[in-house]
């Protein structure tokens, strides 16, 4: 044993210094094999005498204890498993250590704060070892899982002070130290506009995002203005430990919420102690700020503020007043705040929504206990669902959550925060390493979801070993607790997940596009999509809804895609487009949309940096539900997964009786903006570099391009690769156009084979790739240098799929076909006459 403990040692060594040597980082947490190593290493006798150098020279049995104590992950990792089965057994003396007392083991096993360690101190309270001590340590402990709860009340009648604990829960005595200090000061850093979680947590590195001190280091890569933050951030930290990150407009816009969210906690947090690679805490100042960022900061204990930042310089020294609600800048210039709302800022005070949603969870269960068990209890519930006395008009939107109240109310309303049912979780892969990482931090088992669907999409075009590894991992982690992964090549998320929803759910996913075309879909952070699988329910505060009513219906040739733009054009003309950020969108008068192209509007929301995005169901959505359960059935896994065998017992439900919301008349909202389609005549497409910037076809006729990518959730559509092969059919692509397209699912690529629309593509120079992203994320395909694309993406983001010196043009499948065939933007004229 001796010989592999220094050999694990020797490794770890190995590792540490060329993760020094190389980023300048601390090493790794330890794995699953090396904890156990260390566990068994501890009854070697004759470690304090043999000293060993990693960083710093100490005694052997010093550096075994310090590993255990600060390099093993929280939760239920399977490095945490070991741990705590390891200190359990020293504990109740099945183990004995030199160096380790049995009370020592118990105070590590409650520095794990719950998780696998709750699992462990459940079952020593039934081998009747430290008693009292593990009832004082699980009063402070909520991640504690329901088997173990369960546990607990059977030993209740055995054990008196088990009563005593679940009432301490009940009356949430675990949450006294949970407040936030009433002033913060630090010194400001500060950056631009229009700072995207894509500057922040760059997607060409997207594979490190899990490593989030290494992935840290490449922030504001590809963004020129901002590529000396690092170096500014050190020399501010020369003058002060505490810094406030202050933004211009629009921050956080973009895909990649929870990684940039972990960049932030890497650059202003404070290490946690006894949590590898952890950090915690922060201030985020803004003038404004995407609502699903907002969220994801705040799920991890980041304080997010809105304020007028103008006059906030880099360097400015800042102090935070909270109860004042104002920010004072050098000593004199006050400056008002909008600080989230209460229950968001419980949530904070918690260190995130890990421990703040599983108190919440433990202390329901240890009400009902008292309640069944006659056992008194003070009522120190948390108060995060408002009264409503009246029942108010409803939107669409509202009416849908209501539905999915889990407390049985009426209504919602905007600013009403309540627990809703979630019916079902979207995960892809570029987030799915985070999110069952966070997962496992907060103690999940079996999902609590009816059904977690989980893509391989953007990462399964040309993988490495390294992403094949990852690949299989979360294949292995998803179907083992319940949820279905597709295999690459299978689709990418929106397009297979939407094929699971009903007009009655509402759908939480870990990408910022799950925005379905029925029910209500809220994209969020991959700790937020955790919580979601989890517990199969959500704590949700109701935005306010912005109403747009689009009149008549379009002329030939103007498509769903110029539609998406008519969102931007027309609040410009009216409210402003800043009507949208954090509200849900309500679309009405799209009937003549089909499914697919009902998916291109709601899908677009995300750009306008809305919470959400809604239109009304109809017997057109009946019919593809239908064709969705076939889909369905026919799975392979349609027997042996429990969220594919599950949903097609609902939906087959549904379709007995379909329920079909409207909004009731004279429901509140924000903003009504009426768009008159017959103002609407020739495309329009969004310029470099933000899916905002509107342009008619007329203004950018002419341009010439280099890139011409058709595909994407909401281009690769089985109707826009058939208009698009109508189109180019009988032309050749200029040999200097790099002309691609890629099918959204292996269905519509089959379907497209079949009916030979990829070989009028192929005939005509076009490169079919396997469905999946394609080039909308850039982490895997990339335009050149210097290069102008034209592509049926979502996002056209500086550096996002290009160098910062490439330009990415965004439009319909049907323009972008033309400018593949002329290797320019077409004129008006030459639009609607090739126009098929």
């Amino acid at each position: 044993m001796r010989e592999k403990l220094f050999l694990v040692l020797d490794n770890y060594k190995e590792k540490a210094l060329k993760r020094r040597s190389d980023y300048n980082l601390l090493p790794r947490p330890l794995t699953e094999d090396e904890v156990a190593v260390l566990i068994k290493g501890l009854e070697l006798e004759g470690l304090d005498q043999v000293e060993y150098t990693i960083f710093e020279t100490e005694k052997t049995n010093q550096i075994l204890i310090r590993f255990l104590s600060e390099e093993v992950r929280r939760g239920t990792f399977p490095s945490s498993y070991v741990k705590a089965e390891g200190l359990a057994k020293i504990v109740k003396g099945q183990l004995v250590s030199p160096y380790l007392s049995s009370k020592e083991a118990l105070k590590l096993l409650k520095e794990m704060k719950g998780g696998a360690a709750a699992v462990q101190l459940v079952k020593l309270l039934e081998d009747g070892v430290f008693v009292n001590e593990i009832i004082e340590i699980l009063k402070n402990t909520v991640l504690v899982n329901k088997e173990d709860f369960e546990r607990l009340t059977k030993m209740s009648s055995k054990i008196p002070e088990i009563k005593n604990l679940i009432r301490s829960w009940a009356e949430r005595c675990f949450a006294a130290d949970w407040k936030l200090p009433e002033s913060y000061q630090g010194l400001c850093i500060k950056i631009g506009n229009n700072i995207t979680t894509g500057h922040l947590s760059p997607s060409k590195h997207a594979g490190s995002r899990t490593d989030q001190p290494r992935h840290a280091q490449f922030i504001m890569e590809g963004r020129e203005d901002e590529e000396d933050f690092l170096d500014r951030l050190d020399k501010l930290h020369n003058e002060s430990e505490d810094i406030i990150l202050v933004a211009g407009v629009a921050l956080g816009e973009g895909s990649s919420r929870k990684s940039a969210t972990y960049t932030v906690l890497q650059v202003l947090g404070k290490s946690v102690v006894g949590e590898p690679e952890k950090k915690q805490g922060g201030v985020v100042i803004a003038k404004s700020m995407a609502p699903i960022f907002q969220n994801s900061l705040i799920a991890s204990g980041i304080l997010p503020l809105i304020a007028d930042t103008d006059g906030i310089n880099e360097g400015d020294s800042l102090e935070l007043d909270l109860n004042k609600k104002r920010l004072l800048v050098n000593g004199s210039n006050e400056i008002e705040i909008e600080l989230p709302v209460e229950y968001k800022l419980n949530k904070i005070a918690a260190g995130g929504m890990t421990y703040f949603d599983a108190g919440n969870e433990l202390q329901k269960w240890a009400v009902q206990y008292c309640k069944d068990n006659d056992v008194a209890i003070t009522d120190k519930s948390n108060k995060n669902v408002t009264d409503v006395n009246t029942v108010p008009r409803q939107t669409l939107a509202q009416k849908i959550v209501t539905r999915n109240r889990l407390d049985g109310k009426s209504s919602i309303i905007p600013g009403e925060t309540a627990e809703v049912r979630i019916r079902g979780v979207y995960s892809q892969d570029t987030t799915g390493p985070m999110t069952i990482e966070e997962y496992q931090s907060m103690a999940g088992g079996k999902f609590g979801a009816e059904f977690v669907v989980q893509s391989l999409c953007h990462t399964g075009e040309c993988p490495s070993s390294e992403e094949r590894d990852r690949h299989r991992f979360i294949d292995q982690f998803i179907t083992a607790r319940g949820g279905v992964c597709l295999k690459p090549g299978e689709g990418i998320i929106h397009t297979i997940g939407n094929r699971f929803v009903l007009p009655i759910d509402v759908i939480v996913g870990g990408d910022s596009h799950t925005r379905t075309p029925r029910g209500l879909s809220f994209p969020a952070a991959s700790d937020i999509v955790a919580g979601a699988m989890k517990y199969g329910k959500q704590d949700l505060t109701m935005d306010e809804s912005v109403r747009v009513i689009f009149k008549g219906k379009p002329i030939k040739g103007i498509t769903a895609r110029d539609l998406v733009s008519t969102l931007v054009v027309f609040a410009e003309k009216t409210v402003g487009k800043g009507i949208y950020n954090g509200r849900i969108i309500e679309m009405e008068g799209l009937e003549f949309l089909d499914p697919d192209e009902r998916y291109i509007m709601t899908n677009a929301v995300a750009e306008r940096s809305a919470s959400a995005g809604t239109i009304p169901s109809d017997e057109k959505t009946i019919e593809a539900i239908k064709k969705n359960l076939a889909y369905l059935k026919s799975r392979s896994d349609a027997d042996s997964s429990p969220s594919v065998r599950d949903t097609i017992k609902t939906i087959e439900e549904y379709l007995k009786d379909p329920v079909l919301l409207r909004a009731d008349e004279g429901a509140e909202y924000a903003a009504t903006i009426e768009i008159p389609l017959d103002e609407v005549v020739e495309p329009l497409v969004a310029k470099p570099h933000h899916p905002d910037n509107v342009a008619s076809l007329s203004e950018v006729a002419g341009t010439e391009l280099n890139e011409v990518f058709i595909g994407s959730c909401v281009g690769g559509d089985i109707e826009s690769i058939r208009s698009a092969a109508r189109i180019i059919e009988g032309h050749q692509v200029p040999h200097d156009i790099n002309f691609v397209v890629g099918p959204a699912s292996l269905d519509i690529y089959s379907k497209l084979a079949e009916d030979g629309t990829l070989t009028k593509l192929a005939a005509a120079g076009a490169t079919i790739i396997m469905p999946g992203c394609g080039l909308c994320m850039g982490n895997k395909r990339r335009i050149g240098s210097g290069s102008t694309a034209l592509t049926t993406t979502t996002r056209n983001y500086q550096s996002r799929i290009g160098p910062a010196d490439s330009k990415t043009y965004l439009g319909s499948a049907h323009v972008a076909a033309m400018a593949a065939v002329l290797g320019r933007f077409p004129t008006v004229e030459e639009y609607f006459k090739m126009f098929k």
